[in-house]
C-alpha cells in the first residue's frame, strides 16, 4: 500500500499499530494517547513536541539551535482544551511567562525563591521552549523540585502559539499575565537568519494584548546587537503600550531586577563580560 508515493506510515496507539489514512488520523491518535510513538515517515504530521524520542546514551546532550521557520516548528503545539486546569493547582493566580526558558533552571529557581520568601503576590510560572528534548528535560525537573502545580513548561514556537496559550490561560479561569521575560535568546547572527529571532513585531503586539497594565517585560542578552534588536522592536512596535524604564537608548539596567540569574548569566558574569538589560512597562489604560 502506498501513501503519497511512499509506504503508508503507521502510528503506535496504546501498543497497537494503525495505518494512517491522512494527517487528521495522526491528530486524532495523538489526542487519544499523550505518548505517541512514531516512526520517521510520519513525523511530518505531528508537532515535534508530541513525538516521544527514545533515550539514548547522549540523552543529556541537547541541540543548541533549531530553525523556528522550518515547517515542523510552524505547527501548533498540542494543548488540552481545558488547559491550564489540571496543570496549575490554582489557575486563577497571575502568570509569569519565560519565553525561551531552556532547561528551566531560571524559572525553577525563581519560583522556589518567591515561594520560600512568601512573596506578597503568588504566581504561576510558565516556561516556553522550542527545542523538544530541552522542554521535556525541563518538565521532568518540576517533580524533582517539588514544584508541580505551580511551574509548568510547554514545548512550542512562541511566535506561533503565544497568543493561543495566553488566550486559553486567561479565558479558562486563569489570572492575568503580570510578568514576561525574554533572556539570552538565540542570536541567529547571520543576516539571512535574523528573521528567525524570537522578538518580532507580531510577538510585541501579542505581549501588548495580554500583559496587564503596570506590569513588565524584561529583556536581556550578553550580545549587544541582539539586545538592541529586541529593544528597538519593543520601542517601535510597542510604543503605544509599553515604555522603556531606561529612557536613554545608550544606557541599560546595571542589575537584574529579578535577583535570580539564568545559567547563561552566571557564566557571562563569571567571565567579567557585560550583560545588557532593560524593562518595558505596560502603560496604564492603554488597551
Amino acid at each position: 500500500r502506498r501513501f503519497n508515493g511512499r509506504s503508508r506510515p503507521f502510528v503506535c496507539v496504546n501498543g497497537n499499530l494503525r495505518s494512517i489514512q491522512s494527517s487528521s488520523d495522526v491528530d486524532q491518535s495523538a489526542q487519544r494517547n499523550d505518548d505517541v510513538k512514531v516512526g520517521e515517515e510520519q513525523e511530518e504530521f505531528l508537532p515535534p513536541w508530541s513525538i516521544v524520542q527514545p533515550k539514548g546514551r547522549n540523552a543529556s546532550r541537547f541541540r543548541q539551535h533549531v530553525n523556528p521557520l522550518a515547517r515542523r516548528f510552524q505547527m501548533k503545539t498540542d494543548i488540552p482544551v481545558d488547559w491550564p486546569n489540571g496543570v496549575f493547582d490554582d489557575p486563577t493566580l497571575p502568570l509569569y511567562v519565560d519565553i525561551g526558558c531552556g532547561k528551566g533552571g531560571f524559572l525553577l529557581d525563581l519560583a522556589s525563591k518567591q515561594i520560600s520568601d512568601n512573596a506578597s503576590e503568588k504566581m504561576n510560572y510558565l516556561g516556553l521552549e522550542i527545542r523538544p528534548s530541552v522542554v521535556r528535560y525541563a518538565s521532568e525537573r518540576v517533580l524533582k523540585w517539588g514544584l508541580q502545580g505551580r511551574v509548568a513548561f510547554i514545548g512550542c514556537n512562541a511566535n506561533v502559539d503565544l497568543d493561543r496559550i495566553l488566550t486559553m490561560y486567561t479565558k479558562n479561569n486563569g489570572g492575568p499575565v503580570t510578568y514576561v521575560s525574554i533572556q539570552y535568546p538565540d542570536p541567529h547572527f547571520k543576516k539571512a537568519h535574523q528573521k528567525r529571532r524570537v522578538v518580532t513585531p507580531e510577538l510585541v503586539q501579542t505581549l501588548a494584548k495580554f500583559v496587564q497594565s503596570g506590569c513588565d517585560v524584561f529583556i536581556q542578552s550578553d550580545i549587544k546587537e541582539v539586545f538592541d534588536d529586541m529593544r528597538e522592536k519593543l520601542r517601535e512596535h510597542g510604543k503605544t503600550y509599553f515604555f522603556d524604564v531606561v529612557p536613554d537608548i545608550e544606557e541599560t539596567l546595571d542589575e537584574n531586577p529579578l535577583g535570580v540569574p539564568t545559567e547563561r548569566e552566571i557564566s557571562v558574569l563569571e567571565q567579567d563580560l557585560p550583560v545588557y538589560r532593560t524593562l518595558f512597562r505596560r502603560s496604564e489604560g492603554k488597551d
